[in-house]
């Protein structure tokens, strides 16, 4: 049987354990899963630092404590992450969301209002976080969303509920616009995707989280990192208006040749954002009319 301990003694040997296995924020970590565990409030951790622990709560907090320090990360202990303030279920099915991505929403949001886009497709949706904040954020527009897993769209789905747009949403399981209808050719006003491209080569080199427990073929864009930008590019022609946009999230440095994918295309670049740290990171691209 466990001796009772108290809330505070607890946090404590969390943020300790976590820190001598090298965890970067492990204070934090060690708060967010204790918070998760007990269903409070971060202020709560500390108003109530005397409560007494039961012995459930405690196995469940180490039982997390220890899957941390194995690398996992904190958001798949979660099971949600925030992203353009909105929770989203995420899984090991799914690549966690990440605020960079917000600059490529944003960016469509914007594109949109001044364009009156109607229809868009996305490819490769992940845990649906781009196509359902801009459905939440633009309740007129109309969404096909694609992703070669079915397991990534049950959690998509599920998210797609979770904040009320499933009816703005056509989901579609498809490797890029292969199980895309002839219908929907000529349909879209902008196509967005945040592909895989780390280059394959590189994937040994991230951190431990990303390398070993995201999906990998969420990741690897291949030998140059591009794969994924010449087939979309190639395959979405038929899909898009003429005069539609393509809307990329970039790798660092990839700019150049993204743009050169869409102009060998017969697109012009019209536009490339900087994420919060002020790297180069969506590539918008336009289709000659």
């Amino acid at each position: 049987m466990m001796r009772e301990k108290t809330l505070d003694t607890l946090l404590k040997e969390g943020k300790a354990y976590l820190k001598g296995h090298n965890i970067s924020q492990s204070a934090l970590d060690a708060e967010l899963l204790f918070m998760q565990v007990l269903d409070i409030t971060r202020i709560e951790l500390f108003t109530k630092s005397k409560m007494k622990i039961s012995e459930t709560k405690q196995k469940e907090y180490i039982r997390l404590l220890e899957q941390r320090a194995q690398g996992i990360p904190l958001q798949y202990l979660k099971g949600t992450q925030e992203f353009m303030g909105l929770s989203f279920l995420v899984t090991p099915a799914v690549l966690i969301p990440r605020p960079d991505t917000e600059i490529l929403v944003e960016s469509v949001l914007e594109y949109g209002e001044n364009q009156e886009f109607q229809n868009i497709a996305e490819v490769g949706t992940g845990s649906g976080c781009i196509s359902i904040s801009l459905a939440y954020y633009h309740p007129k527009l109309k969404i096909v969303a694609g992703d070669i897993s079915i397991e990534t769209l049950k959690v998509a789905i599920k998210n797609s509920v979770r904040h009320q747009v499933q009816n703005q949403i056509q989901w579609i399981q498809s490797d890029i616009f292969g199980s895309f209808p002839n219908s929907m050719k000529g349909k879209f006003d902008a196509i967005i995707s945040n592909p895989p491209y780390i280059p394959t080569e590189d994937i040994p080199t991230l951190m431990k989280e990303v390398k070993d427990h995201e999906p990998y073929h969420a990741l690897n864009g291949g030998k140059d990192g591009l794969d994924f930008y010449r087939r979309i590019i190639q395959e979405g022609n038929e899909f898009l208006k003429s005069g539609g946009y393509f809307f990329f999230e970039i790798g660092k440095g990839q700019e150049v040749q993204v743009g050169n994918l869409l102009k060998n295309e017969n697109y012009e670049m019209v536009e490339v954002r900087k994420d919060l740290s002020g790297i180069n990171r969506v590539v918008i691209g336009s289709k000659r009319k």
